[in-house]
């Protein structure tokens, strides 16, 4: 790289329980040592982007960093950063995180209580968790100073600023398309790291990758029951909105890709298209013990 020249990295953005071990396992077996993960003790910390500058500033051989508690943006002047970042539906979602934190993350041969009981103690704990509008609340940030902001469950302008920052991506996932986002991924990543080689692996699945979304979620309602459910569909509605436009994101940028359109053709959006209000998603989840 000559000098001047913005520094090439990745950022990989490893939100709870949506499938960043398998990458983290991909950029390492990649990467080796030129990859790290970057998370403080505390599980409660959160990393803001200037502290990243500085991270990746003390260790000039590193080519990309994995990080729970990072928030956007990405770090600006002197890096030209590739980021990383998978969704997922944000009830489906929600038995992965319960085996985790109240089975496998205590090390206990079975779950300390619950899914019902999980999820009520999550909802009453605050606005926003690991099971309510987790992705939306991490992915808003715009301060590079600060890495925590003000965040309620209605918060629509957060959502738009989600939104927005997944328009400004090269690629992203969803974890339900998995393999599909990987295809995404794989001539983003060829175009800026030409040597380097992805190869897929699926680490810390806790739900049978065979089951579809439809039926997680149908089992969910079943077993917590439909109050519960409801409840949990209303304090992720702004989860479900961005699950949702991102799904026809990436529809359309897959289906760019592989026409051959190129991969910044994949994630142009034609001028003044918007969000809009995506209720219907909602709706959805919310009714679908009458359908």
């Amino acid at each position: 790289m000559s000098a001047g020249a913005p520094r090439a990295v990745i950022v990989h953005y490893h939100l709870f329980k949506n499938g960043g071990t398998s990458i983290e396992r991909m950029l390492q077996d990649a990467l080796g040592d030129r990859w790290t993960g970057f998370d403080h003790a505390s599980s409660g910390a959160r990393i803001a982007t200037r502290e990243l500058e500085a991270f990746l500033a003390e260790r000039p051989a590193l080519r990309a960093v994995s990080s729970h508690q990072l928030v956007p943006p990405p770090p600006g002047d002197g890096f030209e950063v590739t980021p990383i970042v998978f969704l997922r539906d944000p009830l489906a979602r929600v038995r992965s995180a319960w085996l985790f934190e109240w089975q496998k993350q205590p090390r206990l041969e079975a779950p300390k209580g619950t899914l019902a009981e999980y999820v009520r103690a999550k909802l009453d704990v605050s606005d926003v968790n690991v099971i309510a509008n987790f992705q939306t609340s991490r992915l808003s940030h715009a301060d590079p100073d600060n890495p925590r902001q003000a965040f309620g469950r209605h918060d629509q302008q957060a959502l738009d600023r989600a939104c927005r920052w997944l328009d400004a991506l090269p690629f992203f996932g969803l974890v339900e398309r998995f393999a599909e986002s990987i295809d995404w991924m794989r001539p983003v990543m060829r175009q800026r790291f030409p040597d380097l080689e992805l190869v897929e692996h699926r680490e810390n699945v806790l739900q049978d990758p065979a089951t579809t979304r439809h039926a997680r979620i149908e089992s969910l309602r079943a077993e917590i029951g439909d109050a519960l459910f409801d409840e949990l569909a209303v304090r992720n509605q702004l989860d479900l909105q961005l699950y949702a436009y991102a799904q026809g994101r990436f529809s359309c940028a897959l289906d760019a890709v592989r026409a051959g359109a190129g991969t910044r053709a994949a994630t142009d959006r034609a001028p003044g298209e918007g969000t809009g209000p995506l209720r219907r998603i909602v709706n959805l989840y919310q009714g679908a013990r009458h359908g």
